[in-house]
């Protein structure tokens, strides 16, 4: 073999290790993005059903700290204390929009954010679901 060969043998080598390393790097950023999705999606849909149950109320919310912490895994939202909101992965916030004039049917969006600066492209995920009320549902949703 000649130098040059072994001088093409080691670019070809270099650019394709290149080009394997960046195909790598990608398919972890996105199964990252995937895994963020889908646990964005299974929280707005936990956080509906609490809704529908009324485990949570059914009243607008902004940005209410979901419970899912960073140095362990608290899933109850209540056991989150003001100071530790920082820490708080996801967000929630809760729109309730009336369909009808009677106010039995209504719109109920859930909307899951992570708890990072806009620049890092948090992941979100809106569900909206149409729930009928029982009258005196609505009765005590009014007091």
């Amino acid at each position: 073999m000649t130098l040059l060969e072994v001088i093409l043998s080691l670019a070809l080598l270099g650019g394709t290790m290149a080009i394997l390393g960046e195909r790598s790097r990608m398919s972890f950023q996105n199964a990252r993005a995937a895994r963020d999705l889908v646990q964005a999606e299974l929280l707005a849909a936990s956080t509906l059903t609490k809704v529908r149950l009324g485990i949570i109320e059914m009243e607008p919310a902004f940005d209410v700290p979901v419970g899912l912490n960073r140095e362990d895994f608290i899933f109850d939202t209540h056991a989150v204390s003001e100071g530790n909101v920082a820490d708080v992965l996801w967000l929630y916030s809760v729109e309730v929009n009336p369909i009808d004039d009677d106010g039995y049917l209504v719109e109920i969006a859930i909307t899951v954010r992570q708890n990072v600066p806009e620049n890092r492209r948090p992941v979100t995920c809106r569900l909206v679901r149409w729930l009928a009320l029982e009258p005196e549902e609505e009765e005590e949703m009014e007091e």
